[in-house]
C-alpha cells in the first residue's frame, strides 16, 4: 500500500472519530447546559393547574395523563413530556433534546425523574 493511501486512510478514520465524539459528546453536554430558562427545575408532585401556571400551555396533552411541552431552537428541539396520575398530580418526567442536521436525526434523553 502506498503512503498516498494510507495517509488518506488515517485521516477519513480521524475525521470519522471527530464526528462521532462530536455527535454522541460534545452536542448532548452542550444540549445539557443550554436548556430553556424554567426547565431546569420542574416541580414534580403538584398539581396540573399549578405545573400550567409555572411552565405554560403544553403543546400536546394525551389523554390527560401526559403533557408534552416543545421549545424549538435553529437545528434542533427540546421536548419536555411530564406524566400524571390519575388524580393529575405530576409523578414523573422525561427530557428529550432532538437534533437534526441535514439526513442525520438523533434524539437524547437528557433528564429522568
Amino acid at each position: 500500500m502506498s503512503n498516498r493511501i494510507k495517509g488518506l486512510l488515517i485521516l477519513v478514520f480521524a475525521a470519522a472519530v471527530i464526528c462521532c465524539v462530536i455527535v454522541f459528546v460534545i452536542i448532548p453536554k452542550a444540549a445539557a447546559i443550554t436548556l430553556p430558562y424554567r426547565w431546569d427545575n420542574i416541580p414534580l408532585r403538584q398539581p396540573r393547574s399549578i405545573i400550567i401556571q409555572y411552565l405554560g400551555k403544553p403543546s400536546d396533552s394525551l389523554a390527560g395523563l401526559t403533557d408534552t411541552w416543545i421549545a424549538k431552537r435553529n437545528q434542533s428541539d427540546y421536548e419536555l413530556r411530564l406524566t400524571y396520575t390519575t388524580d393529575t398530580v405530576s409523578t414523573s418526567y422525561k427530557l428529550y433534546f432532538n437534533y437534526h442536521l441535514g439526513f442525520f436525526h438523533k434524539q437524547y434523553l437528557l433528564v429522568e425523574k
